[in-house]
C-alpha cells in the first residue's frame, strides 16, 4: 500500500523543509497512516473520517490534534480558510463528481495552500469523466481531474500516474495529484 507515502512524497516536493510551520488536515484519514508521515510539517494536524473505528485506530497514533467524525465535504465547509494544506490518500475514489470536493477544499485552504491527493486512473480512451468499477470505487480521468480543480479555482501543479497498492496480485494504477490555491 504506497498511497500515504506517495502524498507525503508529493508534499515534500512542495515544501520547505518540515518545522511544524502549517495548519494540515487529512481527508478521510482512516486509521491515520498519513499522519506520521506528514506530522514534521503540522503546526496543527487535523483529521476526518465516517469511521469512528478507524478514528479511534488513528488516535492511538498520538500525531493528530484533533480528529473529527464527519464527512469530508461537510467538515471542509465549516472550516473557511482553516488549513494550508489540504492531503487525502485514497479517499477520493469513493467519490465520482469531484466537484464538491474540490469546491470545499478551495474554501478550506488558505491563500497558497495545497491540495495533495490520489484517485484510481480512468483509461484515456474511456468517454467518461469517472466510471464506477467493479470494486466499488471511482476511477478518474486525467482532464476530468484538471478541469475539476481549474473549476474550482485550483491550479494543477502535477498530476502523476502511480501504482497505489497492489489488489489480487495485480497494481492499482492511481493519479497523485499536487493543486494550489492561488
Amino acid at each position: 500500500y504506497r498511497a500515504p507515502q506517495l502524498v507525503a512524497d508529493a508534499l515534500a516536493s512542495c515544501l520547505p523543509p518540515p518545522q511544524r510551520q502549517f495548519d494540515i488536515v487529512d481527508l478521510g484519514c482512516g486509521t491515520g497512516l498519513v499522519g506520521p508521515l506528514v506530522r514534521g510539517w503540522a503546526r496543527r494536524l487535523a483529521g476526518c473520517d465516517l469511521s469512528v473505528g478507524m478514528l479511534r485506530q488513528a488516535q492511538q497514533r498520538k500525531v493528530y490534534d484533533v480528529l473529527h467524525k464527519a464527512e469530508l465535504v461537510h467538515y471542509l465547509v465549516t472550516q473557511p480558510q482553516a488549513f494550508d494544506i489540504a492531503i487525502s490518500a485514497d479517499t477520493l475514489c469513493y467519490f465520482g463528481d469531484l466537484g464538491a470536493v474540490m469546491a470545499a477544499a478551495h474554501e478550506a485552504l488558505r491563500p497558497q495552500g495545497w491540495l495533495v491527493f490520489t484517485v484510481e486512473v480512468l483509461a484515456n480512451n474511456d468517454a467518461q469523466p469517472w466510471r464506477l468499477q467493479p470494486n466499488g470505487r471511482y476511477a478518474h480521468g486525467r482532464s476530468y481531474v484538471e478541469s475539476a480543480l481549474t473549476s474550482a479555482a485550483l491550479v494543477p501543479r502535477t498530476i502523476v500516474a502511480e501504482r497505489l497498492r497492489q489488489e489480487a496480485g495485480e497494481w492499482v494504477r492511481g493519479w497523485l495529484v499536487t493543486a494550489q490555491r492561488t
